[in-house]
């Protein structure tokens, strides 16, 4: 089972594998730049090496990193799209030097301007970021809990968005708590399957290349984007175990961002007791 947690770089960007190893984590997720900050940065080849020797050296599978904040695609504000452009592809090279072969990024909002208009600056955008990176790393698209006027809420729109786009380098990354605030019933069975449908007929499950294991702090269909830890939620240890050994899901990497492992507690035990829940 590929099974980790969003790690922190501190002290150089090698150290993230020493902290995922020490919690028994085979995948992690990374940011590769100042979450809250635009400034794009190379990262030094001494840093990358050392990155990648650890890397494969601790037998780590499908490891990937995450986008800034600040990213939005669908605004009507130029300059912020041109600032996410400029973000996304520095995102993108530092990914493919790093050897990884995912960043998943959120999309951003229309901002009142409606769904259409946002797609087609969404697909303008990706549209610069992907020609202007062609030897680099998949972009995965992570839905949203649909707050506001928020992209990318549901698999219909992230699979217009992939279309429109016609490149093979975009895929998705399923945030099941983001899903289950969207309406997505991932607390039961019947509705894990309509999901996996639904990600099959828009998207193409060939496209979904990683998952945020996140519980919800609130309640289905709120569109309140709040994660809580494993099975403390409202989707609950049996939905999530269900995700977690579902056929079509088992092989992917899973990463869990919520409160306990940002908060470092119990996370090497947690990581052990979810693993004894998967049925081999």
């Amino acid at each position: 089972m590929k099974l980790g947690v969003h790690v922190s770089v501190a002290g150089g960007v090698d150290q993230a594998i020493d902290r995922a190893a020490a919690l028994g984590c085979n995948t992690f997720q990374i940011f590769i730049s100042n979450p809250r900050g635009w400034r794009p940065t190379m990262m030094p080849e001494a840093d990358t090496s050392r990155f990648k020797e650890k890397y494969h050296a601790d037998n780590m599978q499908e490891a990937f990193a995450h986008s800034i904040y600040l990213i939005n695609l669908a605004s009507p504000n130029e300059y912020l799209r041109e600032q996410s452009i400029e973000s996304l592809i520095s995102g993108l090279v530092n990914t493919e030097r790093l050897g990884l072969k995912y960043l998943v990024t959120h999309i951003g909002s229309h901002q009142g301007d409606g769904l259409e208009i946002g797609i087609e600056r969404v697909v303008d955008c990706l549209s610069q970021i992907l020609s202007d990176t062609t030897c680099c790393a998949t972009l995965l698209l992570e839905n949203t809990a649909g707050a506001g006027n928020l992209v990318g809420k549901n698999f219909k729109e992230l699979g217009d968005i992939i279309k429109k786009s016609g490149s093979n380098r975009l895929g998705i990354c399923l945030d099941t708590a983001h899903a289950f605030e969207q309406g997505y019933e991932l607390h039961t069975a019947d509705g894990l399957e309509r999901m996996i449908a639904e990600i099959d007929e828009h998207v193409g499950l060939n496209r979904l290349h990683a998952i945020h294991l996140n519980d919800s702090m609130t309640e289905l269909g709120t569109c309140r984007d709040r994660h809580e830890n494993y099975g403390q939620g409202h989707i609950g240890e049996e939905g999530l175990t269900r995700i977690i050994n579902h056929p079509k899901l088992k092989d992917l990497p899973f990463v869990m961002e919520t409160p306990e492992i940002k908060e470092g507690g119990g996370t090497r035990a947690l990581i052990d007791h979810i693993r004894s829940l998967r049925k081999d």
